[in-house]
Parts: structure tokens; C-alpha cells; sequence
């Protein structure tokens, strides 16, 4: 009985810190988002701006117009490219800091997440620099001749893409860097002995392999690019409207419930993207390459 008892304690405190987690995080997180819900199903006077609680669907038909249905096509849109654009470019970083950085894996590392240490306005703002009409980019283009004048690159889809791409690339990194480096490299070297060559080792061995951290990283990019409010405003000059610009709109004007529905929407695509990489990983899959 004792060494059950002993057995229960131990079970007890390896659970303690969850207890805390969830201790913690209930207060901040799971109260505001029952408050939330109830906002979304709430009706406002929109003369007096008197909210009356209760469990309508009056918020949800007012945000079911096309403006609304065009902004969340859009950032489905927006972050689908992001997503994509970001793997293209991240595999090869990843592979390269996994594979052939040696002793300088540190500093390549160091040198992905340098960007994270610049306040996020401050890199957008910089990106408006870049790509304006006379910026750096524009001058690299006309002295290069690949272009004959200077082209838009900013208050756009375009500028819009390139700073989600540009603020997100590192969430990409860091996972895809997690599963690669816990390949065994002995695989590797057994496939290329058997005669397979780069690519087929690669594609066979490497790739498989890597998945989780490829799924894990496009849910880590594609959930907030979903959501992003700061680069659509900064870079699409107010002329780029992407779903969480229209939940800011909706909030600076004391529209609670519109807001509230809108916020329940994009997470519940969240968590339907989440359900999606869950699914195709599995549960335990998805979470260690998420905690790597």
C-alpha cells in the first residue's frame, strides 16, 4: 500500500505542472474566450449602443455580406501563399543549417531569428522603405534592366505578400531545422550505398521524415498570417483589407458583437486547421514537431 501510495504521489506531482498550465492559462485564456462567445451571440442597438446578452444569430447575419466573404477569401488567400512561399523558401534554409553548417549552425540559427529581435512595426516600416517607388528594390531592378520602371510594390497584394512571407519565414525555419536534424544520418549513407542517388535518397529517406515538420510549420505560418492586422496596414497602405483588419474596424467602432463573431470565425478556421495537421500526423506526431 505504501509503494502504491508513493506511486499515486509520483503520478500526482508529474501531473503538477499541467495543473498550473491550466491553472494559469484559464484566466487569460479561456475566460476571455467564454466572454467572446458571448458577445458573438449577443444583440446590439446599434442607435444606443446598448448590448443585450442572449443566444441570437443577430451578429452573424449583419457580418454575412459579400465585403466580409471578399476579406476572408483574401486572407485565406494571403496566408495559403505565405504558407506555400515560406516552405519553398525555408526548406532549403533549414536543410542547409541542418545538413552543412557545421560549426557555424549556431551562428545561421542566431542569424534566422536576428529578425525577431527588431520591434515587428519597425521591420514593416522598413519593408515600405524597400520597396517604394524609389527604394532599394526598385533602383536593383532599373540598374539591373529587368525592368524599364519603377513597378508597385507596396500599398498592394503584393507589398502585403512579401511582408507575411518576410515576418513569417522563421516559424517555418525552426520546425522544418527540428526534424531534420533528427534524421539519422546513417539512412542517408545506407540509401546512397544501396545506389540510390541525392534525389532519391532525399525523396525517399529525407522528405518522409521531415513531414512533420513541414505540416507543423505550414499550421505555425498559416493560423496567424490568417489573422495578421499589422502588415495588411502597413504595407497595404489602407487599400488591403484582410480579415483582421476588418475585426479591428468592426471594434474601434463599438460594434461588440459583429467583432466578437468575426474573432469566433477565424479561430474556429484555426482550430479546423489545427484538427486538419492533427489529422494527417496524428496527435503526438504533430506535437513534438510543434515542441522541438
Amino acid at each position: 500500500m505504501n509503494i502504491l501510495g508513493w506511486r499515486w504521489r509520483d503520478d500526482w506531482l508529474d501531473q503538477l505542472p499541467s495543473f498550473l498550465t491550466l491553472a494559469w492559462l484559464s484566466p487569460f485564456f479561456l475566460a476571455p474566450l467564454a466572454y467572446l462567445g458571448v458577445y458573438a451571440f449577443a444583440t446590439q442597438n446599434y442607435l444606443t449602443g446598448v448590448i443585450s446578452f442572449g443566444w441570437t444569430l443577430s451578429a452573424w447575419q449583419r457580418i454575412a455580406n459579400s465585403i466580409v466573404v471578399e476579406a476572408f477569401w483574401r486572407s485565406v488567400l494571403a496566408a495559403g501563399i505565405t504558407t506555400l512561399v515560406t516552405a519553398l523558401i525555408g526548406y532549403p534554409i533549414a536543410y542547409f543549417v541542418a545538413r552543412h553548417a557545421g560549426r557555424f549552425q549556431g551562428l545561421a540559427l542566431v542569424l534566422v531569428i536576428l529578425p525577431f529581435w527588431v520591434s515587428f512595426i519597425v521591420r514593416a516600416y522598413a519593408w515600405v522603405d524597400l520597396l517604394a517607388e524609389h527604394g532599394l528594390v526598385n533602383r536593383l531592378l532599373l540598374g539591373a534592366g529587368l525592368i524599364s520602371a519603377p513597378i508597385a510594390l507596396v500599398h498592394n497584394m503584393t507589398g502585403v505578400a512579401i511582408g507575411l512571407v518576410y515576418g513569417y519565414l522563421p516559424l517555418m525555419v525552426f520546425p522544418l531545422y527540428a526534424s531534420l536534424r533528427a534524421i539519422d544520418p546513417r539512412l542517408l549513407e545506407a540509401a546512397r550505398d544501396l545506389g540510390a542517388s541525392w534525389w532519391t535518397a532525399f525523396w525517399r529517406v529525407t522528405f518522409p521524415q521531415a513531414s512533420p515538420g513541414l505540416v507543423a510549420g505550414a499550421t505555425i505560418v498559416f493560423i496567424p498570417a490568417l489573422g495578421e492586422f499589422v502588415i495588411p496596414s502597413i504595407l497595404g497602405g489602407g487599400k488591403i483589407f484582410l480579415f483582421g483588419n476588418l475585426i479591428a474596424i468592426k471594434l474601434s467602432r463599438f460594434t461588440w458583437p459583429e467583432g466578437a463573431a468575426l474573432a469566433l470565425a477565424i479561430l474556429v478556421l484555426a482550430l479546423v486547421a489545427i484538427g486538419l495537421a492533427t489529422g494527417i500526423l496524428g496527435r503526438k506526431r504533430f506535437g513534438e514537431a510543434v515542441v522541438r
